[in-house]
């Protein structure tokens, strides 16, 4: 198997794809609020154009994503050791495929508008959680940690981001339903 940690890209450019990865996938979505909310505060010129709907669809997500995997690696390094630099890595190119995925799966939005907000809550867990999956296999095929404590890196990283998927779906139901 190919070793995708062996030429690293420094953080803050893996970083800044993955912000423009989150902004891709979140665009349709934040077309409709940033228009909805340029309405309500008479401010049609100024918010509500695609380009400001771009980055504005992915901040919240990309700093979320940021948050959660500081704080995962951190106890990882703790409780695993191993080659947990090279599993971030790597779960940054996972996230950003998932959201170049995502991003061509909104394009449905545009023939279903009405079920974009069901769609929001469906596609982004199922799809990032397949893609994180798909890379722990790969780290475990890699033996980037050793096999022993492999379920511990498996749990910490897919149980955050099953509680953060499961939070972001509660919330945009609820969010759907008001």
């Amino acid at each position: 198997m190919i070793d995708i940690a062996k030429k690293k890209l420094p953080l803050p450019i893996l970083a800044i794809l993955a912000y423009i990865s989150y902004c891709a996938a979140g665009w349709f979505a934040a077309r409709g609020d940033v228009a909805y909310y340029g309405y309500q505060m008479y401010m049609r010129d100024i918010i509500s154009h695609d380009a400001f709907a771009f980055f504005f669809g992915g901040l919240i997500p990309f700093v979320i994503f940021m948050v959660v995997s500081g704080f995962v690696f951190k106890t990882l390094t703790v409780r695993c050791g191993g080659d947990v630099k090279s599993i971030r890595y790597g779960l940054f190119f996972a996230v950003i495929a998932a959201n170049v995925l995502l991003f061509a799966l909104k394009f449905i939005y545009i023939a279903v508008p009405m079920y974009a907000a069901v769609l929001e809550i469906v596609l982004d867990p199922i799809v990032t959680i397949a893609f994180v999956s798909l890379y722990m296999w790969y780290v475990f095929k890699m033996a980037y940690v050793d096999k022993s404590v492999f379920r511990v890196a498996l749990t910490q990283v897919l149980g955050a981001f099953l509680a953060l998927y499961g939070l972001l779906a509660a919330v945009n139901l609820i969010m759907s339903l008001v």
